[in-house]
């Protein structure tokens, strides 16, 4: 439990810390289609671990300069019933550098069980959640916009098998994406009493978030 609340912690503190810079300037959010150069086969691999054979309809894996790297996956559900809700997180980080022997050099340990935890959504709420992000990101990024080098924290959005990566996102519709997601990694380990005040706060940000792209339109 403690860990999830720490993941989602983190996902906030960086929305606020990277925002803070952000609110005197214009909103630029620093994303582009695919992976950033030199990056595919390391978040592929962390998505290989966290999904096996799943086929999210919306996921987002983050990348961290350093520690654990960690997802968020919507699992559709079947004839309409609940969607799945899935937080993950490698249990050690899979990015490694060995030195060891005459070959030193980078280790992805894909070989180790994730730490994963479940929770049902409701499909409508799960169906507006992508459909919002899918607005959001094709907004922010033009087609034809690849992603750009990135130094340290990586975040990969990948919905309906479209994917947007680069830099955490400070400012926008994105950054509220963000406060959506840690609202779902705490509701992976909450009662089903608690996880309902938790999809109401997420329908409520998913309204603001639909009237800030109305308004970006108009």
């Amino acid at each position: 439990m403690r860990r999830r609340v720490a993941a989602a912690a983190a996902l906030l503190a960086i929305a606020v810390l990277v925002s803070s810079g952000a609110q005197a300037r214009q909103c630029q959010v620093d994303l582009g289609r695919g992976w950033p150069p030199a990056t595919d086969n390391y978040g592929n691999a962390v998505e290989g671990l966290f999904h096996q054979q799943a086929q999210p309809a919306l996921s987002l894996v983050w990348l961290p300069s350093r520690g654990k790297e960690t997802g968020l996956s919507l699992l559709p559900g079947a004839d309409g019933a609940a969607w799945t809700l899935r937080h993950s997180q490698a249990d050690e980080r899979v990015y490694h550098w060995n030195n060891g022997g005459s070959r030193g050099g980078v280790e992805l340990r894909i070989g180790q069980p994730a730490r994963q935890d479940e929770a049902p959504i409701p499909a409508e709420l799960a169906q507006r959640l992508v459909a919002l992000w899918r607005q959001s990101l094709e907004q922010a990024v033009p087609a034809g916009v690849g992603a750009s080098v990135q130094e340290g924290n990586v975040l990969s959005f990948v919905v309906g098998g479209d994917r947007f990566s680069g830099a955490i996102p400070g400012c926008g519709p994105t950054e509220r994406m963000l406060e959506q997601a840690a609202l779902m990694i705490e509701a992976t380990t909450e009662k089903e009493s608690k996880r309902e005040r938790r999809w109401i706060k997420l329908e409520a940000s998913l309204e603001d978030l639909q009237q800030s792209l109305a308004d970006s339109n108009g």
